[in-house]
């Protein structure tokens, strides 16, 4: 498989990837939102439901559950989950880019090492071009 085959293959992964993974958001009157938590400030949790294109404010008063995509509770059964912080939130984006450029180059590696043959070095003398 050439370099270009590959490419194409961890764009289409990573936009399917991109697009299964959702926060949910679920208020007391029984409404779900997918999207993509944001931040709490005060007693406004900011969410931005997906095929939307502005974060919207919900009271914290009005939110039954908070499940990010990745599993964890920020509020469950209209209570704060105070063992979930932020810091967990941003090592789990840094380990999930590290994987991801660990993905790419080995397989951008392997493309460019696997592409590389003695006569792309000229007539086969050692001398390039």
């Amino acid at each position: 498989m050439d370099m270009r085959r590959y490419i194409v293959l961890l764009l289409i992964t990573g936009i399917l990837w991109a697009q299964t993974d959702f926060d949910t958001l679920i208020l007391k009157n029984g409404t779900t939102y997918l999207g993509e938590y944001s931040k709490i400030e005060g007693k406004i949790v900011y969410f931005k439901p997906q095929d939307v294109f502005a974060l919207h404010g919900f009271s914290v008063n009005l939110i039954q559950t908070l499940k990010l995509k990745d599993g964890h509770f920020i509020i469950e059964d209209g209570v704060f989950n105070s063992t979930y912080t932020i810091g967990q939130v941003l090592l789990g984006c840094v380990i999930i880019t590290i994987v991801t450029g660990v993905i790419v180059a080995v397989v951008v590696g392997r493309s460019v090492v696997g592409g590389i043959k003695s006569a792309d070095f000229g007539g086969g003398d050692g001398v390039p071009f």
